[in-house]
């Protein structure tokens, strides 16, 4: 019994403790509220007319990651307010120009606090923008291109905006289109974010006019057609002539299929079929199209 009342006891105290520092934290706050000093580092410094420099042909180059560190000092209940989330350092560039801008930094701190900037100034080299048109290229997963015919971007070119030296380094806009965006149908369309690359694959940072185009994906279907000989010799003889194999196995993407219903042979004259023995005849086979089993001619047979 007398254990219980002891912790009672303790506990009460415990309670009064804490209560009694909570309060005593609130009366520091509400009457004495002393001062304060800290030190919030890395704040970004947003530029708040890049998109005035951009219609006055302007690019920031070389691209800087721009932060600096401020000093605050005032009330504790000021002071603690302010983080690195709600503290903001902006700048204009004024009369821009080729080359090096100063610019002047300010932020959205109260008049209630006292501030010091580690930099109070910024030089911003500043470029003429060029353009310049480049092909799209469009690729599929090394492990999917057995499956897919092709991959046809919407647009064949577009255009590239940035500084002269960064412009000049790309070859190409594209990229490999994830394989988890191939659908498992005949056709499909995705789209698809482009990235500028230098000729030997490196990413460029410039901007491009359509970041995001749509891009037709064509899977590879297979279809059985006859083999037709392109004979121009005696028309009575025709019946007696066929291949082996008569019908082959095309492959291609669904909407060039739809329009094949035959593979040729090269032209056959009678000098070719004098004689009873077999020849091999080269096969005409389309644009687009492949033959399984890789297939480029076939025999000839004469039958008596």
């Amino acid at each position: 019994m007398k254990k219980n009342i002891l912790s009672k006891n303790n506990l009460r105290t415990k309670i009064i403790s804490v209560l009694a520092a909570i309060i005593l934290w609130m009366y520091v706050i509400a009457v004495v509220d002393p001062e304060d000093k800290k030190v919030i580092e890395n704040i970004p410094i947003t530029i708040t007319n890049s998109s005035d420099l951009e219609r006055q042909g302007f690019v920031i180059y070389p691209v800087e990651d721009l932060k600096t560190d401020i000093t605050v000092e005032g009330k504790l209940s000021e002071i603690q307010k302010l983080n690195k989330n709600n503290v903001d350092i902006y700048a204009d560039i004024v009369n821009p120009v080729e080359g090096k801008n100063i610019i002047t930094l300010r932020t959205n701190i109260s008049n209630r606090v006292s501030r010091e900037l580690k930099d109070a100034s910024f030089a911003i080299n500043l470029e003429k923008a060029v353009t310049k048109k480049v092909a799209v290229k469009i690729e599929v997963p090394l492990s999917e291109q057995n499956e897919i015919s092709e991959a046809v971007p919407e647009e064949n070119e577009v255009e590239i905006i940035g500084p002269s030296e960064l412009v000049n380094s790309v070859s190409y806009v594209g990229g490999i289109i994830p394989k988890e965006k191939l659908s498992d149908k005949a056709t499909s369309t995705v789209n698809f974010a482009l990235v500028a690359y230098t000729s030997s694959g490196a990413p460029v940072n410039v901007k491009i006019s359509n970041k995001k185009i749509k891009v037709k994906i064509m899977r590879i279907m297979s279809k059985e057609v006859p083999v037709r000989l392109r004979y121009t010799g005696d028309k009575d003889l025709l019946p007696n002539l066929s291949t082996n194999p008569d019908k082959v196995v095309i492959l291609g993407n669904n909407e060039t299929l739809k329009n094949i219903d035959e593979i040729v042979t090269e032209e056959i004259k009678d000098d070719i079929i004098d004689n009873n023995e077999s020849k091999l005849i080269k096969l005409s086979v389309p644009n687009n199209i492949k033959i399984k089993g890789d297939i480029s001619q076939v025999e000839l047979i004469k039958n008596e």
